[in-house]
């Protein structure tokens, strides 16, 4: 279709992104401890899953714009909002971050 810009999804390898948070996350949810390694392994591909059809969809609102935008990640998650909410807390902490530096 002329006009569209079509988003892959890039095959990658894992590099156990996450394998060091994800046991204690698990533990905190009531796993026990230590976490097995298949359970961090699946929980891990469920949560780069996630992430890169989150990103995709993110891309794909921003079209034709070369950069994705929080507002398209917020557009993206409209219809969570427990995670849009969560989004717009991490914003307004960053914010304040951000000032309190410029005091220094």
């Amino acid at each position: 279709m002329e006009g569209q810009i079509e988003v892959t999804k890039k095959q990658f390898q894992r590099h156990k992104l996450f394998s060091r948070e994800l046991p204690t996350l698990m533990y905190g949810f009531g796993d026990s401890s230590p976490s097995r390694p298949d359970s961090v392994d699946v929980l891990e591909d469920i949560l780069i899953d996630y992430i890169n059809s989150t990103c995709l969809q993110a891309a794909k609102v921003a079209g034709r714009r070369t950069k994705v935008t929080v507002e398209d990640f917020k557009f993206v998650l409209r219809k969570d909002p427990k995670k849009l909410a969560r989004v717009e807390e991490l914003i307004a902490m960053n914010k304040e971050i951000e000032t309190a530096r410029s005091l220094f």
